[in-house]
């Protein structure tokens, strides 16, 4: 009775409590309850995630420095070394320094957490060389020798020193060297690896909350913390009690305000954890009423902008969908309409940009093929055009002899031969001795032209003849020689090439009366050479061919090969060539 003798405004008012205020708060106390509970379950299970993420990268850099073993063992230069097969100092330095120490260097430079790398020798008679090799008896690791001495051909042992000053724990891996056999223990190999390694691991994990990052040891003893810690030492016990030395393990202390997410580190024998404030969630508690009341206004106003927002959002990933469903010509599979500058507007670009690269790979594709059949046509002239030359030059010599013109036939044999030497391509190598025959043709060839103005010497002394080099060593010098030498003067012009055959090398001095080089430019292209200039300046320098010669001497053979130049401005200049022959004996 009393329902019905109240006002319609009050049934409203009544019925909008009853039905749709007392059900809606209801109904936004379990949903806040059920959102703070997922909250803290996501949140744990993130920081896990993220945990057993940067665990797996820790793995992949331990087992990294680990495979840096094999490059020491397998290097028979250095077994050789630590076997005491080399007897002079000099061996032994020598070999380290172009065997050994590369190794080292190549180790640091392609592990930038690695600190140091040394090997402790066993055998007293090999030279110590600090700070890479050591003598056996500077290994200083009681803690650990008794173990590391057990250690099998096939384990290592990583092991740690408490940091001082509350530094980071100290970690270093060590392995046994053996001989070819593995029948001789030859020393140890130690890797010490920086705080970069731990520091990267917790700066991975780093938030903006406050975050304490630490270290404990197999019994749960803090070894390191990042910053001081706020609990107590009965606290901290209480906190790490239930740590467990396998995997990665996360849980909430402290009524849930703390979140302890840590990874126990097999291989080493340590423990990772962070103890992150989870405060900003729970702050959510404390704001219970005021977030109930925006939630309330919040639901009448944005029920006005839902219908505007879904639509503008739903409406362009419809006609996104439709175009790509009418679309047959791929010239027209762009989209047309605006992107905008939302999530939608960047899938709608990322649409047009994979068109456009679909587009411009099939175009890439397309000019690959019309290369390859324009490379493959080349192939077959280049296969016609020497054959070709070599039987019009011939034809030239022989109606040359049957005119008597024997300057003309010989010239015609002089360029053939060049040729034939400058285009075969079945081999890239040559000796010296072809190499000189080169230059002998090219001279001919210039002497035509230039008669008695050009004289060339030649002087071989030793046997070096048959010395294996690139092709194209010599002619180049000459030819820069004449061009540039000769070519800027008067007179009568002479071009020297000595051979001189050294125990460990061969020196070749090619040299001309010419018009020298200046001081300036000879800096330069010596700059060039030595490679301390960029490689842009050498068409300013004149120095293409010199340096492209000066490259494939030093990548043939190597050690101090290469070319010098000297020369005196307005007189001569010397081109002096150094090919090691050690290159043949290996």
């Amino acid at each position: 009775m009393k329902i019905r003798q109240m006002r319609i405004v009050q049934k409203l008012i009544v019925g909008y409590f009853l039905l749709i205020c007392l059900p809606f708060a209801l109904f936004g106390y379990l949903f806040y309850r059920q959102m703070i509970d997922n909250l803290l379950d996501q949140y744990l299970a993130g920081r896990q995630q993220l945990m057993e993420q940067v665990y797996g990268n820790l793995e992949i850099e331990l087992s990294k420095i680990e495979s840096n073993y094999s490059l020491f063992q397998n290097n028979a230069n250095l077994t050789d070394y630590l076997n005491g097969t080399y007897e002079a100092d000099w061996e032994m330095v020598y070999n380290y320094r172009k065997e050994i120490g590369p190794t080292f260097s190549f180790v640091l430079s392609g592990n930038p957490v690695v600190k140091e790398i040394r090997i402790f020798k066993r055998n007293e008679s090999v030279l110590e060389l600090p700070p890479d090799i050591m003598d056996f008896r500077a290994f200083d690791d009681p803690r650990h020798a008794e173990a590391i001495l057990a250690l099998p051909p096939n384990r290592g042992l990583w092991t740690y020193d408490v940091g001082k000053n509350g530094d980071l724990p100290i970690i270093s891996y060590t392995h046994k060297l053996y001989n070819d056999s593995y029948s001789r223990d030859l020393g140890l190999l130690q890797i010490t690896v920086n705080e970069e390694l731990i520091d990267r691991f917790f700066q991975t994990l780093q938030t903006e909350d406050e975050v304490w990052s630490m270290v404990s040891d197999s019994n749960q003893q803090v070894v390191y913390s990042q910053r001081p810690l706020v609990w107590s030492d009965e606290e901290m016990t209480s906190i790490l009690k239930g740590l467990r030395n396998s995997g990665v393990q996360s849980y909430y202390v402290d009524d849930h305000k703390y979140l302890l997410n840590a990874t126990h580190v097999q291989k080493l024998g340590l423990t990772m954890m962070e103890i992150s404030k989870v405060g900003p969630i729970l702050d959510l508690r404390a704001k219970q009423a005021s977030t109930i009341i925006v939630g309330l206004i919040s639901l009448g106003v944005l029920s006005l902008f839902y219908f505007a927002v879904a639509t503008s959002i739903t409406s362009r990933i419809l006609k996104l969908s439709r175009h790509m469903k009418r679309v047959d010509d791929p010239r027209l599979a762009l989209y047309p309409g605006a992107p905008g500058t939302d999530e939608v507007g960047f899938l709608i670009m990322s649409y047009n940009k994979m068109i456009y690269r679909m587009d411009m790979l099939g175009q890439t594709v397309h000019r690959v093929e019309l290369m390859k059949k324009e490379a493959e046509i080349k192939m077959l002239q280049a296969q016609i055009k020497p054959h070709f030359l070599y039987n019009t030059l011939e034809t030239m010599r022989m109606m040359a002899l049957m005119k008597n013109d024997q300057e003309l036939a010989e010239v015609a044999f002089t360029l053939g031969n060049l040729l034939r030497y400058s285009l075969t391509k079945d081999k890239d190598e040559s000796t010296l001795f072809d190499e000189m025959e080169n230059v002998r043709n090219y001279i001919a060839i210039h002497k035509v032209r230039m008669g008695e103005r050009l004289h060339f010497e030649l002087e071989i002394h030793g046997n070096a003849l048959d010395l294996t080099c690139p092709r194209f060593i010599l002619q180049p010098i000459v030819e820069n020689s004449i061009l540039h030498g000769l070519g800027k003067i008067r007179g009568k012009g002479v071009i020297n090439l000595t051979i001189n055959e050294m125990p460990d090398f061969v020196i070749i001095r090619i040299s001309d009366n010419g018009a020298g080089i200046s001081q300036e430019k000879l800096s330069q292209i010596r700059s060039i050479l030595d490679g301390v200039n960029s490689q842009e300046e050498i068409s300013s320098s004149g120095g293409i061919g010199l340096l492209n010669v000066n490259e494939r001497i030093k990548a043939f053979y190597g050690g101090s090969s290469g070319i010098t130049i000297e020369s005196e401005g307005g007189k001569k200049t010397i081109f002096i060539m150094r090919l090691d022959k050690r290159r043949e004996v290996l």
